[in-house]
């Protein structure tokens, strides 16, 4: 659906700061009728009272893109998941002037995929169907999940470096980590068909770093670390037909642990940095160096 003129936008350009975003925009067209979005969002479920005269939650899921011209000439895309919208009416005229979307930052990425200790043990863990836990309490439906094993040892989990560069592997490994243990109902692993990759820049200045990943989130691992070194954590929207991305060999479900890690302590990598394009849109997670 494509939206009208935007009014206002609150989003921060790198997330340091919120993975929140709003969008201020109008509800109504010149002549005064609804617009399809503010019928969608907002008027169609104003119908939709259940029993206890209540108006329920909307189970759609709803993504909203706002496309720019960056500074480069370039096309930059903001994009969020709606949580919540409201519709304000100043008049009282029953229906909504002006549109208030709220939207969870694709950025929040970073704060929901695990710092994995040991990429290797995350994908040796195959999904399989589980009907209780571990105590034998029964679910109310089969889960799919897969077993992982959680390094304990310094030896796997020090990672030392160039801030970009350690961050970037830790972010793509981890990714690959996790899509590996995933699985559509039809049985498509996730890393079969990632939507997220981490862009790697062609220069790196940034200084030398030292962390830990201990399985705690992304942003938690590396936030402070990257704010002491000037690095800043972002994300952007690809879509085809933009230019290529600089970044890792796609990882798949084919390949061995030793042909997933990006940096093997013996040999040669297997992957190595290309520039690519996909077949649909993807997350390009960013790490910058100020300036």
């Amino acid at each position: 659906m494509t939206l009208p003129d935007l009014g206002e936008l609150g989003a921060a350009d790198q997330w340091m700061s919120t993975e929140d975003m709003t969008f201020t925009l109008p509800a109504i067209d010149e002549s005064g009728d609804l617009l399809p979005v503010a019928e969608r969002l907002i008027m169609d479920n104003l119908h939709n009272i259940d029993e206890s005269g209540q108006l329920p939650a909307v189970s759609d899921v709803y993504t909203i893109i706002m496309a720019t011209r960056g500074k480069d000439g370039g096309i930059e895309r903001k994009a969020g998941i709606v949580t919540h919208c409201y519709g304000k009416d100043p008049d009282n005229a029953g229906k909504p002037t002006q549109l208030v979307i709220h939207a969870l930052s694709i950025a929040d990425v970073w704060n929901t995929v695990t710092a994995v200790s040991w990429p290797n043990a995350w994908w040796k863990a195959m999904p399989y169907a589980r009907t209780s836990d571990e105590s034998g309490l029964p679910y109310s439906r089969e889960w799919l999940m897969a077993r992982v094993e959680l390094a304990t040892r310094t030896t796997f989990t020090f990672k030392h470096g160039k801030a970009v560069f350690v961050i970037c592997r830790l972010a793509q490994e981890s990714l690959d980590a996790a899509m590996s243990t995933q699985q559509d109902a039809d049985g498509t692993i996730w890393v079969d068909d990632p939507f997220h990759v981490v862009e790697v820049p062609e220069i790196d200045n940034s200084p030398v770093i030292s962390l830990e990943a201990r399985d705690g989130s992304l942003w938690d691992t590396v936030a402070a670390q990257a704010q002491n070194a000037g690095v800043i954590l972002g994300t952007r929207l690809w879509w085809p037909g933009d230019p290529p991305v600089r970044s890792w060999e796609l990882a798949d479900s084919s390949m061995d642990a030793s042909q997933v890690d990006i940096t093997p302590s013996q040999g040669e990598p297997y992957r190595q940095i290309v520039e690519q394009t996909f077949d649909h849109p993807m997350v390009v997670l960013t790490v910058k160096e100020v300036g």
